[in-house]
């Protein structure tokens, strides 16, 4: 483009130098003499010389053109205006579409996720400190291996667009059980819950969630995990700070985080969920503590002593030594009460001559379904210490089930709502499976036929199969090629 201007400039100087003399034409005495010619000769090679036009730019110019039989056609001057200011025009039309071809324009970035100074909150007391660690992880006088897991453990989900774009990922098998709980969540959100004349229907493109898409159903579903531990009458979100609340002692060892809690309580859904957005880079930072402090604010919204109630005076950790959940937390994250029990309503234990001890299961029935299935010692296969899982939960409002295989957490689900309310939906369907195992690398669909049921040896079956037919009895399944895993 250099070159061009260079060249512009310099018509333009002969233009204005030609408006300033006589035509040429005129000082030629004679036209048709040999005289004449030499002297247009020598004009047109002072013009080349001058301005150094590509040979290109130019048509051909000759004695012909200039004196055609001694009788000239037009002016020269004004023919070679024209030739030139044609030139010109063409040139500033070729640099303006160029330049707009090299214009760069901000773009949006594809995360709204920000990092924003947390403001305000009641700062954690030593006494709220010491009770949380004591209840989530058994100990708050040291730093237990089962906190260490979940020490700098984030929420993230897997590349945005992708097959698996709508699924978090997990770094530690430890956190896979609260993860995949959340995970149940977002996908109702991603599936079952946008409005708006933008949505597509088709559950495949619905499932390669964007990054906006990501972040919208996660704090969807940390609202609705929050809300429903509070009895939907209130939430306790935590949030970080820079300063230190509390200091080592005999009771509490600094872990990092704990200390450095703010407690928010929100009246309204809608204010919770609007703070949990503004502050999602506090459960989406690699660098921060989004698990651990998700957990904590479901156990502050629920309180210690709902989930002491709930847990029938029982006071065991929420989550086992080892840093995976205990399946009361798995209710309470699912239900909103830290029940052990899986059964319908409240079950009586006792003889008549005894007092009866009430058990109490699910009360209502789940939005998301939770199925359970772990190979007994000395054979044989079923649920220990919960009970049967009752039809609340193989049978939630979505169809949407965690699963727990051998205490190992996934989830099973079908984008078709009407799974869940026609039966004859039950037929044949296919169900996703996802359990964020590194070895996963493409979506695993299960087709489920129910036409022809047959007892199954469930020694012969693998794991998962045993745990599918804990809600449809007798079915064929078929992984479409894939190898079987949980």
């Amino acid at each position: 483009m250099a070159g061009f201007a260079g060249f512009q400039d310099a018509v333009k100087r002969v233009i204005q130098t030609q408006n300033s003399f006589v035509p040429f034409e005129k000082s030629i005495k004679h036209p048709g003499s040999d005289d004449a010619s030499e002297q247009v000769n020598d004009k047109m090679e002072d013009l080349k010389t001058t301005i150094s036009p590509p040979a290109a730019v130019f048509p051909a110019i000759n004695n012909h053109n200039l004196l055609n039989n001694n009788k000239p056609s037009r002016p020269f001057n004004a023919s070679f205006q024209k030739i030139v200011k044609k030139v010109v025009q063409k040139q500033n039309v070729t640099a303006a579409n160029f330049a707009k071809k090299r214009v760069l324009y901000p773009t949006k970035p594809k995360s709204s996720v920000q990092k924003v100074p947390v403001l305000g909150g009641t700062p954690i007391t030593a006494d709220t400190a010491v009770a949380l660690r004591n209840r989530v992880f058994g100990s708050a006088d040291l730093v237990c291996p089962a906190l260490s897991e979940w020490l700098g453990q984030s929420f993230a989900f897997n590349e945005e667009g992708t097959p698996q774009g709508y699924s978090l990922k997990t770094q530690k098998v430890s956190t896979r059980g609260m993860a995949m709980c959340v995970q149940g969540y977002i996908l109702k959100h991603l599936l079952f819950v946008r409005r708006g004349p933008k949505v597509v229907g088709d559950p495949a493109l619905l499932l390669r969630a964007t990054t906006k898409g990501q972040e919208e159903a996660l704090v969807g579903a940390m609202s609705d995990i929050l809300w429903k531990a509070g009895d939907r009458q209130k939430a306790i979100l935590c949030l970080t700070q820079d300063d230190i609340h509390l200091r080592d002692s005999t009771n509490y060892q600094s872990d990092g985080c704990t200390e450095r809690i703010h407690t928010f309580e929100f009246k309204k859904q809608d204010e919770l969920t609007f703070n949990l957005k503004k502050y999602l880079f506090e459960f989406m930072s690699e660098e921060g503590d989004g698990m651990l402090l998700l957990l904590y604010s479901v156990v502050l919204s629920r309180g210690f002593s709902k989930i002491t109630e709930d847990q029938g005076g029982e006071d065991s950790p929420l989550v086992a030594t080892n840093g995976s959940i205990h399946p009361c937390l798995a209710t309470l994250l699912l239900t909103g009460r830290a029940t052990a029990y899986l059964h319908n309503g409240i079950m009586y234990e006792g003889s008549e001559d005894t007092m009866a001890k009430p058990k109490t299961g699910i009360l209502t029935r789940g939005e998301v379904g939770l199925l359970v299935w772990r190979r007994l010692e000395g054979g044989g296969g079923g649920v220990v210490g919960e009970g049967v899982v009752g039809s609340r939960l193989k049978t939630p409002s979505l169809p949407v089930w965690v699963t727990r295989c051998n205490d190992v957490y996934g989830i099973l689900f079908n984008p078709n709502k009407d799974l869940t309310r026609d039966y004859h939906a039950e037929n044949r369907f296919d169900l996703y499976y996802y359990s964020s195992t590194s070895s996963q690398s493409q979506t695993t669909i299960i087709t489920i036929d129910t036409r022809n049921q047959t007892t199954k040896d469930e020694y012969q079956l693998h794991p998962m199969e045993n745990l599918i037919h804990t809600k449809w009895q007798g079915a064929d399944v078929s992984w479409n090629g894939a190898t079987p895993y949980v």
